[in-house]
């Protein structure tokens, strides 16, 4: 396959994990992957990676122009930063590469705003564009010492309105009851008495659908993008959130940290 997958979010919120995760899949023998990195944080075996200058005027676009030279499968660029890295990345994912990329933006409607606002051709960025994933990291329950409990009836209506009501029964989860079981730190010492141990990702995932690329080519509003990216199956960052929640990873004052304003 060929076109552009871009990761995004705050500084922090695990982007080069997911790319290398991603990159870790594919990676085969008979696949050539190259990587421009600022700086090479992960490596792996059988990758090419390049940590670029920008001091010396090897940047990202620059390394980009010399990994197309060498005839590469897939492309991994640290970051769009610029109008010309965007460019580059995006005309190869035209001529037949796979490009992995992240921009640092809140939500995956929002990147395909800030790239046409920075000057991208529309139809040029509809026709590559494959996925956009959003994400963030909440901290983990500890599985050895969370502790069980009965939420009020005010915590699942709030868990409910944050969801949106009419998602929230469309998905068929979990009503309010007696039965109704949510987790709680509590503190151990394999967690340092935090009641958390390590961190999970959170994610929206918006995928490039003849629907979605019309209204890029038409620069649409970017609720009218978000709308459509739920209609086509997109579940939102604070959903998941809130879906973790209730299957017992987090709770909800770390989803409320990174998501719920």
């Amino acid at each position: 396959p060929y076109g552009l997958i871009l990761v995004c979010g705050p500084t922090g919120s695990g982007k080069p994990t997911t790319l290398h995760s991603a990159l870790a899949y594919i990676n085969k023998t008979e696949t050539k992957i190259w990587t421009a990195e600022d700086p090479v944080e992960i490596t792996q075996k059988g990758l090419r990676q390049v940590q670029v200058k920008p001091k010396i005027g090897f940047d990202f676009a620059a390394a980009m122009r010399s990994f197309l030279r060498a005839d590469p499968d897939v492309i991994m660029v640290g970051e769009m930063r610029d109008k010309e890295t965007t460019h580059i990345g995006i005309e190869a994912s035209l001529t037949g590469h796979l490009v992995f990329s992240t921009l640092h933006t809140n939500s995956a409607p929002e990147s395909i705003v800030r790239l046409l606002d920075m000057g991208m051709d529309p139809f040029n960025f509809a026709d590559a564009i494959l996925c956009i994933m959003a994400q963030r990291l909440v901290r983990t329950l500890c599985a050895d010492c969370k502790k069980e409990y009965n939420p009020s009836e005010d915590e699942h209506e709030e868990l409910k309105r944050e969801y949106g009501s009419e998602d929230y029964e469309r998905n068929q989860l979990p009503s309010y009851s007696s039965d109704l079981k949510l987790f709680k730190p509590a503190g151990c010492d394999l967690c340092n008495n935090t009641g958390y141990r390590g961190r999970m990702g959170i994610h929206e995932l918006l995928t490039g659908t003849d629907p979605m690329k019309k209204l890029i080519q038409l620069r649409s509003k970017m609720e009218d993008i978000r709308t459509q990216a739920i209609h086509d199956g997109m579940t939102t960052l604070k959903q998941d959130g809130i879906e973790k929640i209730l299957n017992g990873h987090t709770d909800l004052l770390q989803v409320r940290k990174v998501c719920i304003k």
